[in-house]
């Protein structure tokens, strides 16, 4: 009897000692990967960084006013709000050819809701976004249309803070129209 179950034991061993080795080799090569990835991110950083190097954005002076028209609502801004994120359809509006005409009162007309768009200037002005999630689902719509990759990953970062915290029981309580504005911290 003893003999078996110091076989039984000896098996385990060997099982745990080929277990053991494997994982070693997983760790091992999980670990060259992170190294590419890391590689990876680096020359992406690198490429974009010589890319809006080389992109020859010739921007009006940032505190030249842009007036929009959107939706049938003018708004007012400058240069420099506008191209916050430098590769949107608004910063476009800021170079020396827009590819939008000015129509007669100098403003840039763009067919899209006036309403959601006030907070995208909002955001833009000052990082904030408002508090309610139906809102941000429309925000998030018109910062795709608007090529608004700040926006989109300031509302991505919102929602994914929003379902953790609801998760965990916050109080975090819907306002319709927007409500109140938080910072965005990122």
């Amino acid at each position: 009897m003893p003999s078996e179950r110091s076989t039984d034991i000896q098996k385990l061993w060997e099982r745990l000692d080929a277990e053991e080795r494997q994982l070693k080799l997983e760790k091992k090569k999980l670990r060259e990967i992170w190294v590419k990835i890391s590689k990876m991110h680096k020359k992406n950083e690198e490429d974009r960084a010589r890319f809006e190097g080389d992109s020859m954005l010739n921007f009006v002076p940032s505190e030249t006013q842009i007036m929009l028209n959107v939706g049938g609502q003018v708004f007012q801004t400058t240069a420099g709000v506008l191209t916050k994120d430098k590769f949107s359809i608004l910063a476009s509006l800021c170079t020396e050819n827009p590819p939008l005409e000015q129509d007669d009162d100098g403003c840039f007309f763009v067919e899209r809701d006036w309403w959601v768009f006030r907070y995208i200037l909002q955001f833009l002005r000052n990082d904030t976004l408002p508090r309610d999630s139906g809102l941000l689902e429309e925000m998030y719509t018109e910062a795709s249309f608007y090529r608004l990759n700040s926006l989109r990953r300031a509302i991505e970062v919102r929602a994914s803070t929003l379902t953790v915290n609801q998760s965990k029981g916050s109080p975090l309580k819907k306002s319709r129209g927007g409500g109140g504005l938080l910072e965005v911290k990122g």
